[in-house]
């Protein structure tokens, strides 16, 4: 499986970059220099800033907005996809890496040229894509970073719950390590796994006939990987296939075998919940990457509610982020007015979002009282709140714990990715792959910054050999 992405706010990238120069006469593949601009020591206040003119105001915040490359070419070289990261990230990079962002530029203009001679002669390949990873990377940020093609469309379609592009079990789940087969992080309700039930927990060992075990000398990448491929084979044709898999219950071990039928799904799954224990509802959200996840969870809180529950379990657990409104649309259900953030830019024209009864609002330099987000029928919890997080929460995940920490939820799991206060940009570059780049840094609303991770104390580890064996630690500590 690949490494998670971190999504916060997709806009347009490097709407207002500076005009490069011309490329030098001499030398045909130059990258022109691109000039950074100080951020103002006075923003002013303004309805729509530059950044978002091209967007047509605050509410088109709530979809992704992707600028087409700047030279549309028939067949794009390296030249323009180097000239697009010089533009992007010197026009709007203000995150807090220490990297000389020049002599980046020109460290990786000449490696480039080294490895794969004219520039503009130079076709796009994996092995292009991998040097640009190695370059972008190079800034040393967590939320800057490139998209290959193939993960610059899967982006896109989680943000609109493109339909899969192929039959899906209708599961998330990982390598068990050291050990065989792939343990269920999610089996998500009416998609066919769970229709079929499985369930979070359940060790998927054989599918369609073939055994998911550990080949002699492989690692946990190796091993995931074989399970990867086999998987979506046996899903790709949407036929039924027949899964074997292992049930851990109050210490007693079951095998029992199942039919699934894969078939295309939403790229992006919406919160769901269930009662772990009396008066206790868990409520998974899986992504903020797509509209309708402020919806949904309100409407699940009011569920809960008007059920009686006392104690709400969020569960971040593997969120990486997602769409900014969302996550302050969420926040909101659990915080209320305290929900929301502003973002400081290097343009000066920094942007506060606010919960307020039910919608989130956009201001820039101003109050905030552009709508961006609605919730038809709001909710307010008030019980007990426990936020489940680990290694694999990021981004949307880690502002929404921290805005919950600060009105007394308890955190439970393992401390947190690492980006919750910055804000990312994602957008086209030549070649149809995409680049993320933090555009800003996050304080809440009283003006203090937001931290970049959050650790609850003490963590308990999210360990995925004892999830196969029918123990769910961080849950469990929770429930407690």
């Amino acid at each position: 499986m690949t490494r998670t992405r971190l999504l916060l706010l997709p806009l347009l990238l490097a709407a207002c970059t500076p005009t490069p120069t011309p490329p030098s006469a001499t030398q045909d593949d130059d990258v022109p220099t691109v000039a950074r601009p100080t951020r103002p020591a006075q923003p002013s206040c303004a309805l729509t800033p530059a950044w978002l003119s091209g967007l047509g105001g605050p509410g088109r915040l709530m979809g992704v907005n992707l600028r087409a490359p700047l030279r549309a070419q028939v067949t794009p070289s390296l030249f323009d996809q180097l000239l697009d990261v010089r533009e992007a990230i010197n026009g709007s990079y203000w995150g807090e890496s220490g990297v000389d962002l020049q002599a980046l530029h020109e460290q990786a203009e000449r490696t480039a040229r080294a490895a794969f001679g004219n520039l503009r002669a130079a076709d796009l390949t994996a092995r292009t894509d991998a040097f640009m990873n190695e370059y972008v990377d190079g800034v040393r940020d967590g939320h800057t970073y490139v998209l290959d093609a193939a993960g610059f469309r899967a982006f896109r379609d989680s943000l609109s719950a493109a339909p899969t592009p192929a039959p899906r079990l209708g599961v998330r789940w990982a390598a068990v390590p050291g050990e065989d087969g792939a343990v269920l992080l999610d089996a998500f309700p009416e998609w066919p796994a769970a229709q079929a039930g499985l369930t979070r927990g359940d060790t998927l060992l054989a599918i369609g006939g073939q055994a998911l075990t550990r080949q002699p000398g492989d690692s946990d990448a190796a091993h995931a990987a074989r399970l990867n491929a086999l998987l979506g084979q046996a899903s790709a044709a949407g036929q039924p296939v027949t899964v074997t898999y292992r049930r851990v219950q109050a210490g007693a071990e079951t095998t029992a075998s199942t039919t699934v039928t894969p078939r295309v799904l939403s790229s992006a799954p919406l919160p769901y919940a269930r009662t772990p224990a009396p008066g206790t509802v868990l409520l998974r959200l899986p992504t903020f990457a797509t509209t309708g996840v402020a919806q949904q969870v309100h409407a699940l809180i009011g569920g809960a509610q008007r059920a009686g529950a006392t104690h709400l379990i969020l569960d971040l657990r593997g969120n990486g982020g997602g769409l900014l409104s969302e996550a302050i649309g969420v926040a909101g259900a659990l915080v209320g007015d305290r929900a929301g953030e502003t973002i400081e830019t290097l343009d000066g024209q920094d942007v506060t979002f606010a919960y307020r009864g039910g919608q989130v609002l956009a201001g820039y330099n101003c109050a905030p009282t552009s709508p961006v987000l609605g919730v038809g029928t709001p909710a307010r919890w008030t019980g007990r709140l426990t936020i489940l997080v680990n290694e694999g929460s990021a981004s949307a995940s880690e502002i929404v714990a921290q805005l919950a920490a600060q009105t007394g939820a308890t955190l439970t799991g393992e401390r947190t990715s690492g980006v919750g206060n910055t804000v990312t940009v994602i957008g086209a570059i030549s070649g149809d792959r995409g680049l993320s780049v933090t555009i800003g840094r996050a304080n809440d609303l009283r003006g203090q910054p937001l931290t970049p991770d959050v650790t609850p104390s003490p963590t308990t580890p999210d360990d995925l050999r004892a999830l196969a064996h029918g123990r769910d630690l961080p849950l469990d500590a929770a429930l407690k």
